[in-house]
């Protein structure tokens, strides 16, 4: 009877550790988006940074790393070309497809995000006190594991 109780006092635990988790990524998230230029929008900002990822790449190969359909990621990629942030180059292996890849001006707007949002939490960090930024430092390990373990695609 102990040993059930541990378990599911440890499952209510590890649930309200994943939602507080969950709940305080999304507010900075929020936040983040808040400060940063509206120039782009969220998803045209994530096509960005995995275009730069992955390189040239194919629309139907970035609309399933983005997890989207073909048609959605379409539309963020005419945007991202009608901002001169992506450049449409010639696929080599099959002369009848095209390939996205950043233009300089889009690699200049994902270093100016970047930097943006870097600073915007270096500033909040400054106003944590320094057993919470220190917590926070020790933390970092775990979030990027915990990040990597998030990315696999065929967890659930």
């Amino acid at each position: 009877m102990k040993k059930m109780m541990a378990s599911i006092t440890t499952e209510t635990t590890d649930r309200e550790t994943a939602v507080a988790l969950r709940v305080a990524v999304a507010r900075i998230h929020r936040a983040l988006r808040a400060r940063a230029e509206r120039q782009v929008t969220a998803s045209q900002s994530s096509a960005l940074a995995r275009i730069e990822r992955e390189g040239p790449v194919r629309l139907g190969v970035l609309a399933q790393l983005e997890g989207v359909s073909a048609a959605t990621m379409s539309k963020v990629v005419d945007g991202l070309e009608g901002l001169h942030l992506i450049e449409r180059v010639p696929d080599d292996a099959d002369g009848r497809a095209s390939l996205v890849r950043l233009s300089p001006d889009g690699a200049a707007t994902l270093n100016q995000l970047r930097a943006a949002s870097t600073q915007a939490i270096s500033l909040a960090i400054a106003e944590l006190g320094p057993s919470d930024e220190s917590r926070l430092r020790l933390a970092l390990p775990v979030l990027e594991r915990l990040a990597e373990l998030l990315s696999v695609t065929d967890r659930p």
